[in-house]
């Protein structure tokens, strides 16, 4: 093992500019030897019971030790670095009386690679996978088995596998999106020329995404079916229209204009409304989202464009007037049943409506945001494999890290005097009584963290002389640090920083190592102060506890008794790292969910209302999206879903969708109503012809979105099944619940009831 870390660390990727410190085996084992035994290499050593006999003085035994800086490296190291299985009984006899083989045992142990935060998160996954490439080589070249894991890693897997079989799903749905055209027209054109359009639409979308410089992430894996879904219902409306036209005009050109001029209304209201409701997702508080919305706004008027203008052109160019042209889809019976339903059970609709959404609203209360970037993961994945190993076999496998940082309150500088010193000690107090905190679940609490106050308790703990020097001791009843006289900690940190023997026991860094990593000075003064601390949080609810019992526990300016009130007039107290992001990232789902969903509905209200000069038809336009929003709510708790990055999405799409579908129904009633018929008839008549258009394209929808549960990424499967719902649910309202709205709304007005 020490040989394949050597041959690892000997890599130029691997040097000290990429990687900050490896905390292995055999380095621990080597910085003993380097400590106690003039550097004798461990590749060197043949036996435990030598390497003990170089490293152990003589008195050592297998009890705790009085040295808490000690204890806490092996807290860490057995809970961290060593399998659960560890026997160390070979040692302890060893040591007792000289007997025994004096060998550990443990089916594994871990490295940890701590790669350079400064750079970026390329460079760093690039390090990684070379790293894993390295032991992978190793692995199969030697008894020893290396197996890989971070969240890098997990990231870099994420981007590779989000879009490695989208072209598989794409031409799924296109088949799929093929065959139901064929079925609606039985026309060889009527499919092909709306498959090249759609073709051209995605490549426009896709490459309009990459020209504006945005970054692929597994949300775009959703534009696609989208697109095609749109694309299909806008071609589907006007090839109807079309084939109708036809039939009394010779001129394929004036034919599509005059199809162009009859859905004019309908499609530039669908598309304006469905284009300001992903638009809304700019308000969102989290650049992947306000990307996504706007990649959407580019998939809608790319569907459109090219339904308009590239489906309309060969059909002028291709399409004949005359000759045994079959007739188009029609649902005789189907649409026959819905205008008996609608003037029938207006009221049993009406109902069920109120009490599916009723639940749906109740429901919505109990659904919870978590996440986890192993959620995008199939379980099969080798590194989900490694990660789950990681969690079975070690107490604290999933440590993350998080951050206490202090700035100056006032003026340019933190005073370091007594109260400093005080609420240091606080703080490490604190962080014993937290279970969440590494190594806080042994016998004798020794939390796992770098910071100032236990680099000054260490220092005091190697050399007692140290501490006299400033009048500093570590009182043997509670192993806590404490001060007689004045006190300033600038000078002590100073003097500390100059100390080039070696500190830590695992990471092999010196005095002045850790002193820079926790204290920043100038002229002699403290200008910042930083806590790295180790907790252990597996999901997204582990991390949301923490962070939350970590602001209780720094308290507000305004609380006498924590370290931000104590220290208000000392310093500004952060708390940081990446789980607090993750926890603001889980926070801005929920708001900007909200947001979206708000923003999408009132964009839609603005828009109907200036394009139709009507609130009422407006508002009986949005009721039933509104409707479909909570329905979509309702489905994921049936479904045991929660809110996470993609389904957070789904209240837009289904806003996005649904008043598409709307939008259409509703003008087929209307311009029927204005050429003559009567309501009834206008009713029947726009469920015969725009309803079954509604019916094929979300059927084209749903596919498209169903087509994504073929996906590797569990997320994404989730994500395709609620989404395929939503297009479900959109046209039940459309085609049950919207025709009762715009009868009873009909009623009404002619009573002159408002």
């Amino acid at each position: 093992m020490a040989l394949h870390l050597n041959e690892v660390q000997a890599m130029s990727q691997f040097s000290n500019q990429s990687v900050d410190s490896w905390i292995t085996a055999p380095s621990i084992i080597q910085l003993a030897l380097d400590e106690e035994a003039n550097g004798e290499k461990v590749s060197d050593i043949d036996s435990w019971p030598s390497i003990l006999d170089l490293t152990v003085d003589d008195d050592v035994t297998c009890t705790l030790s009085a040295d808490d800086q000690l204890e806490s490296a092996a807290a860490f190291a057995s809970s961290s670095l060593l399998h659960k299985d560890l026997d160390i009984s070979n040692i302890c006899q060893y040591l007792e009386d000289g007997t025994g083989t004096g060998e550990p045992s443990a089916s594994s142990t871990m490295w940890i690679v701590e790669i350079n935060p400064d750079l970026s998160t390329e460079e760093r996954q690039e390090i990684q996978r070379n790293l894993r490439d390295k032991l992978n080589e190793l692995s199969s070249s030697s008894p020893l088995n290396y197996e890989s894991a971070s969240i890098d890693l997990i990231s870099n897997d994420i981007d590779e596998n989000a879009f490695d079989n989208l072209i598989l799903l794409i031409s799924i749905a296109i088949i799929l999106v093929v065959a139901l055209l064929y079925l609606a027209f039985r026309t060889v054109n009527r499919v092909l020329f709306p498959f090249i359009g759609l073709t051209y639409a995605l490549i426009w979308t896709y490459g309009l995404m990459n020209l504006f410089g945005g970054r692929f992430t597994a949300l775009e894996v959703a534009v696609a079916p989208l697109v095609l879904g749109l694309g299909i219902d806008y071609s589907i409306h006007l090839q109807r229209r079309f084939a109708n036209y036809l039939e009394s005009e010779e001129d394929t050109s004036k034919a599509w204009m005059a199809t162009c001029g009859h859905l004019f209304a309908p499609l530039t209201l669908a598309v304006v409304t469905t284009i300001a409701a992903f638009l809304a997702n700019l308000f969102s508080p989290l650049d992947p989202i306000k990307y996504f919305g706007l990649a959407l706004a580019i998939g809608v008027i790319s569907a459109f464009v090219s339904s308009t203008l590239i489906v309309g052109s060969l059909h002028v160019l291709f399409s004949k007037t005359s000759g045994n042209t079959p007739r188009t889809l029609e649902l005789p019976r189907l649409s026959s049943w819905l205008s008996g339903l609608h003037r029938e059970q207006q009221a049993a609709i009406l109902l069920g409506t109120i009490i599916i959404s009723g639940a749906s609203i109740i429901g919505a209360t109990g659904l919870e945001t978590e996440f986890d970037l192993t959620d995008f993961l199939d379980e099969d994945m080798e590194i989900m494999q490694s990660r789950g190993m990681l969690e079975d076999s070690y107490e604290s496998a999933g440590w993350k890290l998080i951050y206490v940082l202090m700035e100056p309150a006032d003026g340019d500088s933190i005073p370091a005097d007594k109260t400093l010193l005080a609420e240091l000690r606080g703080l490490h107090s604190d962080f014993e009584s937290n279970d969440q905190v590494v190594g806080t679940q042994s016998r004798t609490a020794s939390p796992t963290y770098e910071g100032p106050y236990v680099v000054l308790r260490d220092a005091i703990l190697r050399d007692a002389s140290f501490g006299e020097k400033y009048g500093l001791e570590v009182y043997k009843g509670d192993g806590q640090v404490y001060v007689e006289g004045t006190l300033n900690l600038a000078l002590v940190y100073a003097d500390l920083g100059q100390n080039n023997s070696v500190a830590d026991p695992l990471t092999g860094d010196t005095w002045a190592d850790r002193v820079n990593h926790t204290v920043y000075m100038e002229n002699n003064q403290i200008v910042y102060l930083r806590n790295e601390i180790m907790v252990d949080a597996r999901t997204s609810a582990d991390s949301n506890k923490v962070v939350d019992d970590f602001e209780i526990m720094l308290g507000t300016t305004d609380d006498a008794g924590k370290p931000r009130g104590v220290l208000a007039n000392h310093a500004i107290i952060h708390l940081t790292g990446d789980l607090v992001q993750l926890d603001h990232v889980l926070t801005a789902l929920n708001t900007s969910q909200l947001n979206s969903t708000a923003f999408s509905l009132f964009a839609s209200l603005v828009v109907l209302f200036l394009l139709t000069r009507k609130i009422v038809p407006t508002l009986i336009v949005l009721l039933p999206v509104v409707i479909a929003t909570l329905w979509v709510v309702g489905s994921m708790i049936i479904l045991g879903l929660k809110w996470n990055v993609l389904t957070v999405m789904v209240t837009a799409l289904s806003i996005g969708i649904g008043i598409d579908y709307t939008i259409h129904m509703w003008r087929r009633y209307e311009r029927n109503k204005a050429e003559g018929m009567e309501k009834r008839e206008a009713l029947e008549d726009s469920i015969a012809t725009t309803g079954v258009a509604l019916i094929i394209s979300s059927a084209t929808t749903a596919l498209g979105f169903i087509v994504l549960m073929l996906s590797k990424m569990p997320l994404i499967q989730d994500f395709g099944l609620i989404t395929a719902l939503t297009v479900i649910s959109s046209l039940v309202l459309c085609l049950v619940v919207l025709p009762v709205l715009l009868s009873l709304s009909e009623k009404q007005l002619s009573s002159g009831d408002s």
